[in-house]
């Protein structure tokens, strides 16, 4: 199929939903989206195929149609987070998240259109626009998931899960395309490295044979890249529990790839203090030292993980506080408990640059440190 639709939405949805006043926002006129629907505005909402087939061509856009449709939502996404900054806290909040959630469904059916029309596989000039456009949008999902993770009153975790299975939605269809254009030459090799980097960040803890047959069809030139091997070095240190070693190499991290891997700062936080828990004595360790170890900005946030995971945090008005290990069971917290992982999120907004003692990272060479585990841990001055 080749869609005919040339509009952001088609006309048949946008008369149907202009009647019944099904209209966002973003999609109305007038000041705050408080006018009606406009045409001009309205964008292709995402519905599932009852029956594989029955779309006809006037409701898929075409591929220019849904090139204009995600720079639109783009940019009307980025003028709601300028708009946020002026509003008040509770407005500028539910705001944002309604333009969130309004750009999420519409770059969905985006990706529906796309993958109706299969990539454009017969055409190599309309499969590379796809390539492009799924790497922008993978990009602006990632970089706007860091952004989630920061602010802790977005805590809607169903909503996240949703985004996190359509972000792999996104990946699966990079890496068909990439397939379908044969981009493992050294003109591209490059380019499919830095993403194929980035879904290896993303799946940190993912060890299914599903990840193994992405990594197949990508071929070993392009993990022999510098970003794919640095994604695998990370990925090796995350797996054996180096905790010293995996928080020194997302010092060195690309913005890109620290915004992927801050969704699993959490758990390699919690497994670097069981960790700390079974190596170390029942000595005192200060909060600000734990602090650094844990690459977080306050005590005020080592001790949240701390109490998180039932460790005994002693409070003397005489001197500073401390954590000691070894004098209570460690209970890992419950992270699919929201309230558990709201506070915990809060205190992960934080991430301090290495320490002078901190080895250096070197990208061109992808060791894996799988000797050192809990030793690596030990408070090197």
């Amino acid at each position: 199929m080749r869609g005919a639709c040339e509009a952001m939405c088609p006309d048949a949805e946008a008369r149907a939903r202009a009647t019944r006043g099904d209209a966002h926002a973003l999609e109305r006129g007038g000041a705050n989206g408080a006018g009606d629907a406009d045409a001009s505005r309205m964008v292709k909402r995402f519905a599932r195929t009852v029956v594989a087939g029955t779309e006809d061509a006037a409701r898929v856009r075409t591929l220019d149609a849904c090139e204009r449709t995600v720079d639109h939502l783009f940019r009307a996404l980025d003028d709601a987070r300028r708009a946020s900054t002026s509003a008040s806290a509770s407005a500028s909040a539910n705001a944002l998240a309604s333009a969130n959630a309004f750009c999420e469904d519409r770059l969905r059916a985006v990706r529906q259109d796309l993958a109706m029309q299969g990539l454009f596989a017969d055409d190599p000039v309309a499969c590379g626009r796809c390539c492009a456009l799924l790497e922008r949008m993978i990009v602006r999902a990632v970089t706007s998931e860091a952004e989630r993770e920061a602010d802790a009153s977005d805590d809607d975790f169903g909503a996240a899960a949703l985004r996190e299975r359509q972000l792999g939605k996104t990946f699966g269809m990079l890496l068909s395309a990439y397939a379908e254009l044969g981009f493992d030459d050294d003109l591209h090799v490059e380019r499919v490295g830095r993403f194929v980097s980035m879904l290896l960040c993303v799946r940190l803890r993912d060890g299914t044979s599903e990840l193994a047959g992405d990594l197949r069809r990508v071929g070993v030139r392009t993990l022999a890249t510098k970003d794919a091997r640095f994604a695998m070095t990370c990925r090796a240190a995350f797996a054996t529990g180096n905790w010293r070693r995996f928080f020194a190499i997302v010092d060195e991290a690309s913005y890109e790839h620290a915004c992927c891997l801050e969704r699993h700062f959490a758990v390699a936080r919690i497994d670097a203090l069981r960790s700390l828990n079974c190596a170390l004595n029942s000595t005192p360790m200060k909060l600000d030292e734990l602090a650094r170890v844990l690459r977080l900005d306050y005590a005020s946030d080592a001790e949240t993980y701390v109490k998180a995971c039932g460790l005994t945090v002693n409070v003397d008005e005489s001197a500073e506080p401390t954590v000691q290990f070894r004098t209570s069971p460690f209970t890992p917290p419950n992270l699919s408990r929201p309230d558990v992982a709201a506070a915990l999120r809060a205190a992960n907004r934080g991430f301090k640059s290495s320490s002078p003692a901190a080895p250096a990272i070197d990208r061109d060479v992808a060791s894996v440190d799988v000797d050192v585990h809990l030793a690596s841990l030990s408070l090197a001055r």
